[in-house]
């Protein structure tokens, strides 16, 4: 799909997070020196705690995913996902015939690749319970149901049995794996009677529940002891540092990629790997504290990180009131180009816009889903090493073919507003390193910029419509008399500067009473717009025609001779003739015209050529009732 190399698509969630971070990274050292590409599809998830809505409709980016070419999948089934994306994602990818592999949290229908929760919780436990010697140990547990929570939770209770503790410890608590379940949890354990230790289920909740505990005025580690587990980056610069369980990241990305290797040349495999973990026992367990050179050197990191953060914030609130400005795709472009340093260094980057079958893109017509067609909106190609699709593309090609044949990883986003879908944007960074949450607020800053786009040309054309309406007649499709005398004032101006003659041609409907009368309004209304269309259709050479009244008409021609104004004449009389032989009504459909022709410097004004042409087309009337009259 991409070049020769096997292709691996990995289904991830929230890679703003530390771990995800350091798995994509080396997901992608791991799949370069096996040889194969990767396509990382970024699930954003739900934003913060309380904005769920941009999740909701993050599924429609498996509608154009091209399984048929993934050769093999990653699914990082984590809880970050919520519960209705993840079951999407699921059944999507258990419809596909290559080997599919679940790395973090179990998933018996695919291969696993799996950390040990039970011996690091059991190991933290006989930490407390033998080194500290600790009877009163209490638990802060993870979500109720969830994988991970219940196998460290039963580790929790086997451990506490196995030495001589009570199975439920000094109190179970169940939190939810993240910071704001830590308050309930500190009065839980302050009510039991403050046990000596707390074992968390991961470091989020350790970190939050020190702090906690703290504000009670109940100091970590002097008057309790706190773990966690899954060693995440904020955990090693907390203080006091906690402590927790290891998980190597780098062994679950280079396990998942060989185990993928091996499983497409035709090698068996056992259906799970599990992984061993690491216990690591720091400060807020009452172990190693650490030197005071260690603890400024990280706060040292941290204020530089924050000094560098600070300028992404800058860079983003410009990027923002830039993009509240834009009004048409190019300058979406301009902007992301001018202030995208903030989320690390790229390569590429390709916003692919859906369209329909006229090449209308999402952001001139609103899609609720995605199509089969697409139009590159934004390309940037640093190198130049992706040849731009010209026209519009097929979904089924995706991404552009490479012009090297190295393996390549690209991250693949949804891009949508709402229900609105406006397309997929992918991304290929320079080095292994992913990037950083930047990206995603970039993301949903073309999303909005897009749904902003849409709504501005959305009223454009409303504009467009209603200036049509005012200026043309319902019922014949012509110009009506606004809009023929703003036509040919524009006309005339011209013509001035030209100095030619002018025609002006005024048609009059011959016996429309009669009609309305004997066969209804309905006929009479036929009738005239059958007559516009005879006189639109005799208008080959640019002329301007309009419905001015009730059944009158009147046509300027620029330019003209006698001879083009009789040929117009007879054009229009054959027309008739034609209708009332070919059509079967109880009527003829007659009608009178007047021509007048002069040079434009002759007449002040376009009212004086109507005005002669008017006089010319009413002697022809009489004509017609004269001759209707003598042959009755």
């Amino acid at each position: 799909m991409i070049n020769s190399h096997k292709t691996i698509g990995v289904f991830l969630c929230g890679i703003g997070w530390d771990y995800k971070q350091e798995l994509c990274r080396l997901l992608n050292i791991a799949a370069k020196e096996y040889g194969h590409n990767l396509l990382i599809f970024n699930f954003i998830g739900r934003i913060g705690e309380k904005y769920d809505d941009y999740g909701a409709y993050e599924d429609r980016l498996l509608d154009i995913i091209p399984f048929d070419c993934l050769d093999a999948i990653i699914f990082e089934n984590s809880n970050i996902f919520s519960d209705d994306i993840r079951k999407k994602i699921h059944r999507s990818i258990a419809k596909c015939s290559c080997p599919v592999v679940a790395i973090s949290e179990p998933c018996k229908e695919f291969y696993e690749v799996l950390f040990d929760n039970e011996v690091g919780i059991t190991e933290m436990v006989e930490h407390f319970a033998k080194h500290h010697g600790f009877t009163e140990i209490g638990y802060l547990s993870g979500i109720k149901g969830h994988p991970d929570a219940v196998e460290r939770l039963s580790a929790f209770k086997a451990a506490m049995k196995n030495n001589g503790l009570p199975e439920e410890g000094a109190g179970i608590f169940h939190g939810n794996f993240w910071y704001d379940c830590a308050r309930s949890a500190a009065e839980f354990f302050i009510e039991k009677g403050l046990p000596q230790a707390v074992i968390c289920a991961n470091d989020h909740m350790a970190i939050s529940l020190c702090s906690e505990f703290e504000k009670r005025g109940v100091r970590v580690p002097e008057d309790i002891c706190i773990s966690g587990c899954d060693c995440i980056d904020e955990g090693k610069i907390f203080f006091p540092r906690i402590s927790t369980i290891e998980r190597n990241v780098s062994d679950a990305a280079f396990s998942a990629i060989s185990l993928i290797d091996d499983l497409l040349k035709g090698k068996k495999r056992e259906r799970k790997i599990v992984l061993p973990t690491r216990n690591i026992y720091n400060y807020s367990c009452g172990c190693s504290k650490g030197t005071l050179r260690d603890e400024c050197i990280q706060r040292n990191d941290v204020l530089s990180n924050t000094r560098v953060f600070r300028y992404h914030i800058f860079d983003t609130e410009a990027a923002m009131l830039e993009m509240n400005r834009v009004s048409d795709i190019g300058q979406i472009a301009d902007t992301f180009g001018r202030y995208c340093c903030n989320f690390g260094g790229f390569e590429k980057f390709f916003l692919f816009a859906y369209c329909n079958e006229k090449g209308e893109p999402s952001y001139e017509t609103a899609f609720d889903s995605p199509t089969d067609q697409t139009v590159p909106a934004i390309w940037m190609d640093r190198y130049g090493t992706s040849e731009r699709p010209k026209g519009i593309c097929p979904i089924t090609e995706f991404l552009p073919h490479e012009t090297g044949d190295e393996p390549v990883c690209y991250y693949i986003s949804h891009i949508h507003f709402g229900s609105h879908c406006f397309g997929y944007s992918a991304i290929k960074m320079i080095s292994t390193d992913p990037f950083n949450e930047f990206y995603n607020i970039w993301l949903l800053n073309i999303a909005v910029s897009l749904e902003s786009l849409l709504h501005k040309n959305n009223i454009h054309q409303l504009m467009r419509e209603l200036e049509s309406e005012s200026i043309h007649d319902k019922l014949t499709g012509m110009l009506n008399r606004r809009g023929f005398e703003k036509k040919y004032q524009a006309a005339f101006d011209k013509a001035r500067k030209q100095s030619c003659s002018v025609a002006a041609f005024v048609i009059d409907m011959d016996k429309l009473k009669k009609i309305n009368d004997v066969y209804g309004h309905t006929e009479g209304d036929f009738a005239i717009k059958t007559l516009g269309r005879i006189i639109s259709d005799c208008c080959t050479e640019n002329e301007i025609a309009g419905r001015t009244g009730g059944d009158e008409f009147y046509v300027f021609a620029f330019g003209y001779s006698e001879e083009k104004a009789k040929q117009f004449e007879k054009r229009f009389y054959d027309a008739l003739d034609a209708f009332n032989r070919s059509v079967n009504k109880p009527y003829d459909l007659y009608a009178s015209i007047g021509i007048y022709m002069a040079d434009i410097s002759l007449h002040a004004s376009p009212e004086d050529y109507l005005k002669q042409a008017d006089e010319r087309m009413y002697t022809m009337k009489r004509e017609h009732k004269k001759r209707s009259a003598e042959k009755k």
